[in-house]
């Protein structure tokens, strides 16, 4: 938040901001990380690329072993403990690795399955060169998704593109769930830098 004071504006964009309190049930939210960026360069087809999983607080298909989740498997649809917003600084095409996602996958209350190449398996050394890319068949769907559910099931795509592809990510949740890291000391550099001020 401290880099620009565009970082700040885009975290309190307000009408995203109701969106998900709307969304959440709760006006009480929080970033449950600090704004970062993901930035994917050029695809060389040997690198690892990201599995299918759920963002923070479930994590989903990355949390732990294979069967490991750090949210149980639940059906419990009104209870939303996350929102993931994420500003793409790059256009976001198929070609340079815009997000899949799998639609409607957060009414499922479990992650992705271990078939499809999730984040626990994806990242196993000598995956990609054994089994290939992560399922991006018709159940996979590339869409603009700027305000989703933390719940659904997604991965970055492979940029084939000759020019890298950024977003900004923001996982923002309720004020009863802990932080994924520790936001107190961001939140202090920020009170105390000259963005504060503007």
């Amino acid at each position: 938040m401290n880099q620009s004071s565009a970082v700040a504006k885009v975290a309190t964009e307000p009408v995203s901001l109701w969106l998900m309190r709307q969304y959440m049930r709760t006006h009480e939210i929080r970033l449950g990380h600090s704004p970062s960026f993901a930035i994917l360069s050029k695809d060389d087809g040997k690198q690892n690329v990201q599995g299918w999983h759920s963002d923070y607080p479930y994590l989903w298909g990355i949390a732990g072993g294979a069967a490991g989740n750090r949210i149980p498997i639940h059906k419990a649809d009104q209870l939303v403990m996350g929102v993931q917003r994420n500003l793409c600084v790059s256009e976001f095409r198929k070609e340079n690795g815009a997000t899949c996602f799998k639609l409607g996958s957060h009414t499922r209350g479990e992650g992705p399955p271990v078939e499809w190449g999730n984040g626990n398996t994806t990242r196993e050394p000598g995956y990609r060169e054994a089994k290939g890319l992560p399922y991006t068949g018709p159940d996979a769907d590339v869409i603009e998704a700027p305000v989703g559910s933390s719940r659904i099931w997604h991965r970055a795509g492979v940029n084939r593109s000759e020019r890298k592809r950024a977003a900004m990510l923001q996982a923002v949740v309720p004020m009863y769930i802990m932080p994924f890291i520790d936001t107190s000391r961001p939140y202090k550099d920020f009170i105390h830098s000259p963005l504060e001020k503007s």
